[in-house]
């Protein structure tokens, strides 16, 4: 008789696992930045439009540029960067009399906080429905591309919220 030891596989096991790693698998896409040339004006868009945009302020045919992201890479660096405008937000705590001199920098706080949680929602327009986070530990800088990082405040941009990359000739 043969000794063979026999390797027992649990299917619900296998399940959780290809489901977790389903769940936690990049979601490739693209978003657009589009410029108008007559306003010098960027905007970004989650929508594709085959046959081009009009710029409803001035009706100017758009540039547009097309820019590849991982869905869940960009809502993690984004959720970051929320967490990170909460911080500054909190340690600008003022005294009463000092509150008029600082509502320029709050304002500008609150600004970039709207900005954030508008950017995931449209990210969660791409994959119509939620968007799972990357986990605690993951890092932005095993990305294969080029992180910006905005001094004083320390946000990360990927290059995909770097208009500039894509239309230099709109920062003139």
């Amino acid at each position: 008789m043969s000794n063979i030891s026999a390797k027992v596989i649990n299917l619900a096991d296998r399940r959780a696992k290809k489901e977790n790693e389903a769940r936690n698998a990049p979601i490739f896409s693209v978003i657009t930045w589009l410029y108008c040339p007559k306003c010098k004006s960027l905007e970004y868009s989650e929508l594709e439009m085959p046959n081009g945009r009009i710029h409803k302020q001035c009706g100017t045919m758009v540039e547009e540029e097309e820019v590849e992201i991982e869905v869940r890479a960009e809502y993690t660096i984004s959720l970051r960067n929320s967490k990170l405008l909460d911080k500054l937000f909190e340690g600008t705590k003022i005294p009463g009399f000092l509150k008029p001199f600082a509502k320029k920098g709050t304002g500008m706080l609150e600004s970039l906080q709207v900005a954030e949680q508008e950017f995931r929602r449209r990210l969660e327009n791409i994959v119509d429905g939620s968007v799972t986070p990357y986990p605690d530990e993951w890092d932005e800088n095993s990305l294969a591309m080029d992180l910006k990082t905005l001094e004083p405040l320390g946000l990360i941009l990927t290059e995909a919220r770097q208009p500039n990359l894509h239309f230099p000739e709109a920062e003139s």
